[in-house]
């Protein structure tokens, strides 16, 4: 290999050492060994998970929007949460409480 690493060699292997990596046949899909999701969820929603070590279903339903905006540290609003409890119930088919 020469002194000349590609950007993309880099890239994977940045990723590869912080315990991620590309999905099969794509650049930009990335994944963890974390289980397959119950519904499609947004990039957003997938960078909270893998940030704060969590399953989004387990923490959208506890407490009330400010509640979940603060356990999120505010990374996100609570419009934001308020369309994601809605597509969660929707997309599962019933309200996951704990």
């Amino acid at each position: 290999m020469s002194d000349r690493t590609s950007t993309a060699e880099l890239r994977r292997r940045i990723l590869t050492g912080k315990g991620v990596k590309p999905a099969k046949h794509t650049k930009r899909m990335l994944t963890t060994d974390q289980q397959p999701d119950d519904y499609p969820k947004t990039a957003k929603m997938k960078m909270l998970e893998y940030k704060y070590h969590i399953k989004l279903e387990s923490i959208l339903f506890k407490g009330s929007l400010l509640d979940v905006c603060r356990m999120l540290q505010y990374d996100v609003d609570r419009s934001t949460i308020s369309r994601w409890r809605k597509y969660v119930m929707k997309e599962l088919g019933r309200v996951y409480y704990e």
